[in-house]
């Protein structure tokens, strides 16, 4: 498995490509390319973006960059305190059992320092209890973001608190309010089109971990890697998937690539199926950062079927590139995974001509009460923006993903 070379692909900005490069776990990083303020600036938002600004190395930044960074940390270990107290008055409200998911739970598996992991929400799952949760997280003035129910998600519409919050264009803001996502299933087989057998397994092998001292449940080790893997998986095909996601799971496989006790009883707990969905994530970390894998992981990925090791040879590195050069090359992939005409047509109606449009954007922290006609003008032209950028996004993708959808069938 060859590792992406980042500054090969000419629509990845050279900052940016020096930046994905620098996170490589096979070499240490020496040098920045010669950049301006401006191309620093570009490549940080590009960071900010996919949540793994934090996780740069510091040496020989600009000290534009360094002093950009050391005041994101000190924001980011205040949104950290500010989402402990909201997690503890939460959990407080909640009469019935629940997994923590994600963010804090994964400290201390697949997250290097927690803080340099950016945490927007708390994704807690109820397996049979979401709607007693969301009716108890609404006495506590929690509301779900308007019109959020319309898209296919394995949890709730987002729950907020209006606290009156708006956007400046800072990512590390600490007033952002911490949403709560409750889910009611940990794989939305409807959608994806295929299932991840075995996942039913995860709520009876929770185990106790604590945040601070207060005992809460959550996945169990081999498990936790499993949904991270599924969660990478899932945002993959749908063509949002984040560099924090695919990182943290790299550094993950290469922190445990001699735990030989933990891989396998990985593999013993998991079906050869949900082993083959995660193994998928395993090729996309090794490819982007050269990751060490264990000898079972590896085995795993030496398994996968050779059209999706078609598509690791040729498309690598199209979940980066669509950032700045719109592709939905993840549509391929999508297709090698499904087992029916129907099923991959369905998928290749919903993303090459969408019909739903996005969901809310801009605003949805503030009271109805509080929203003033100026708001509702800006609010309305934001979402204007936004939809027209995501149009202009599939019509620019569209020639260039069936061009490549047809070259690899060949």
């Amino acid at each position: 498995m060859k590792p992406v070379r980042w500054e090969d692909y000419a629509a990845i900005p050279r900052l940016v490509a020096a930046l994905l490069s620098s996170l490589r776990f096979s070499e240490t990083w020496q040098d920045w390319p010669a950049s301006s303020e401006a191309e620093w600036k570009a490549a940080l938002h590009y960071c900010d973006r996919n949540q793994f600004t934090l996780m740069l190395p510091r040496a020989g930044l600009p000290d534009y960059a360094l002093r950009r960074l050391d005041k994101n940390s000190v924001d980011n270990i205040e949104r950290v305190r500010r989402l402990k107290q909201t997690f503890a008055q939460i959990a407080a409200a909640l009469q019935t059992p629940f997994l923590v998911l994600k963010g804090f739970a994964n400290w201390d598996q697949l997250t290097p320092d927690p803080v340099s992991r950016l945490q927007y929400d708390l994704d807690l799952y109820f397996p049979d209890n979401a709607i007693a949760a969301r009716d108890a997280l609404s006495r506590l003035g929690y509301e779900p973001i308007p019109g959020a129910e319309k898209f296919p998600t394995d949890h709730l519409p987002s729950l907020v608190l209006k606290t009156g919050w708006q956007w400046q264009g800072d990512f590390f803001d600490p007033e952002i309010p911490v949403s709560v996502d409750l889910h009611f299933q940990l794989w939305d087989e409807a959608t994806e089109g295929f299932p991840a057998p075995g996942i039913e397994q995860f709520w009876p092998r929770r185990v106790t971990q604590s945040l601070d001292e207060r005992p809460y449940l959550a996945l169990h080790p081999a498990d936790a890697l499993g949904y991270a893997a599924l969660h990478l998986l899932r945002h993959l095909l749908r063509g949002d998937v984040r560099v924090a996601n695919i990182y943290e799971l790299a550094w993950f496989l290469h922190r445990s690539a001699a735990n030989d006790e933990f891989w396998n009883g990985w593999r013993d707990l998991h079906v050869a199926e949900l082993r083959r969905l995660q193994a998928i994530c395993f090729r996309l970390a090794a490819a982007w950062f050269d990751c060490r894998l264990s000898p079972i992981a590896r085995a795993e990925v030496d398994l996968l079927a050779r059209p999706i090791r078609r598509w690791f040879e040729q498309c690598s590195a199209s979940p980066a590139e669509a950032f700045f050069r719109p592709n939905k090359d993840e549509l391929w992939l999508h297709l090698c995974l499904l087992d029916s005409s129907r099923k991959k047509l369905s998928v290749l109606r919903r993303r090459l001509f969408p019909t739903r449009l996005p969901g809310p954007l801009d605003s949805v922290f503030i009271p109805e009460k509080k929203m003033t006609p100026q708001l509702r003008l800006q609010k309305r032209w934001q979402y204007a923006l936004y939809v027209a950028g995501r149009g202009v996004f599939h019509v620019r993708a569209l020639l260039p993903t069936l061009s490549k959808m047809f070259r690899i069938r060949r």
